[in-house]
């Protein structure tokens, strides 16, 4: 029983509390909300540069091509 008393005495400092779960929580929203805020503004840049080069090479082929 002592065993089990000490093997317990060493593993319950190392558990999370429900106060570093809710930290944990917090990190991880704010750090998700970052990157799809990060890979939205990148595919709105992405998606802005495409439409403006297709147009861009419709313009030029309905001026110049006869």
């Amino acid at each position: 029983m002592t065993a089990l008393e000490a093997r317990f005495d060493t593993i319950l400092p190392t558990l999370a509390t429900k106060e570093d779960l809710k930290d944990l929580e917090l990190k991880l929203a704010i750090t998700i909300h970052r990157e799809i805020t990060t890979c939205t503004w990148r595919i709105i840049g992405w998606m802005t540069t495409a439409l403006g080069v297709s147009f861009a090479a419709v313009f030029c082929i309905a001026r110049h091509v006869t």
